[in-house]
């Protein structure tokens, strides 16, 4: 508001300068009112020119914080690290975890301590455990968000920090407890899976996790929104599942795929999940 007021006080001194500066030839012989509203026009239409651009001072505080928040995420260095080697991705995978510790920065308490597990190729295996007790922790070191201080995590007996990034996220899918959407198409949202798929591939899946009401209307061109507003929590956690079976990855990672829902949509996906999962190896 107070840069408005400044430009509009601006153009009026602009429009009194202009008068004053042309009243020295009122009443002489030449005749200066066309030239004298010209000029009047142009100031004024050059000030209404530049008003919008106080408009973007409004918002300079925000882009500021957010331009820090930024460079603060890039300038950081990156907590795991992986080698430029080449990795072949296997068809089926075993998970070995021996002795696993870990614990966040700068917290006391440990989140993981002793931890040892086998599960082998095809096998599905499920992790129960009251709230906090580490299974979301879990998953984060296997996909090596974080890697564990203390222990080993194989996959084919194979250390996992041996595979480079690219192999990695090929060999591993992941169903995330908060299914997030991006502001785009129901395409665009599927091919971040299997940027490769055609749109045949993609209306098949969705059809086999029971999403056929989706391709109605607008079809894969449906606007989703932010975080899919327009979807309910059982067709999230099914848009999730079809991610997952597009990046068709031999372990499939699922954290808690049905929090939050009803018995019946619950039951759902757990049938679901074990018809397009029976050939993987599934943690969950």
């Amino acid at each position: 508001a107070l840069s408005q007021a400044i430009m509009l006080l601006i153009g009026a001194l602009a429009v009194i300068l202009m008068l004053w500066m042309a009243s020295g030839g009122v009443g002489g012989n030449a005749q200066p009112g066309a030239l004298i509203a010209l000029f009047v026009f142009c100031t004024l239409a050059s000030f209404e020119a530049l008003a919008p651009v106080t408009g973007a001072f409004q918002h300079l505080g925000q882009v500021i914080a957010s331009a820090v928040r930024i460079t603060d995420l890039t300038d950081q260095k990156p907590e795991v690290t992986f080698p430029d080697t080449q990795t072949r991705v296997a068809d089926r995978v075993s998970l070995t975890l021996r002795d696993v510790q870990f614990t966040y920065p700068e917290q006391s308490q440990q989140a993981l301590k002793g931890i040892s597990l086998q599960v082998n190729a095809g096998e599905h295996i499920a992790i129960l455990g009251r709230t906090g007790c580490g299974k979301s922790t879990l998953l984060q070191l296997l996909t090596r968000a974080w890697d564990p201080q203390q222990g080993e995590i194989l996959l084919n007996d194979s250390p996992i920090a041996s595979l480079n990034e690219a192999a990695l996220r090929q060999t591993i899918s992941v169903v995330p407890q908060r299914v997030h959407l991006f502001s785009a198409t129901l395409r665009d949202n599927l091919l971040l899976a299997s940027p490769g798929s055609s749109d045949e591939a993609l209306a098949e899946i969705l059809r086999r996790v029971g999403l056929e009401k989706l391709l109605e209307d607008a079809g894969l061109n449906s606007w989703l929104g932010e975080g899919g507003r327009q979807l309910s929590g059982g067709e999230l956690r099914r848009l999730a599942i079809a991610r997952a079976l597009l990046h068709d990855a031999p372990l499939v990672l699922l954290d808690e795929p049905t929090e939050g829902l009803d018995a019946t949509t619950e039951s759902q996906i757990l049938e679901l999940l074990a018809e397009m999962m029976r050939e993987k190896t599934v943690l969950m």
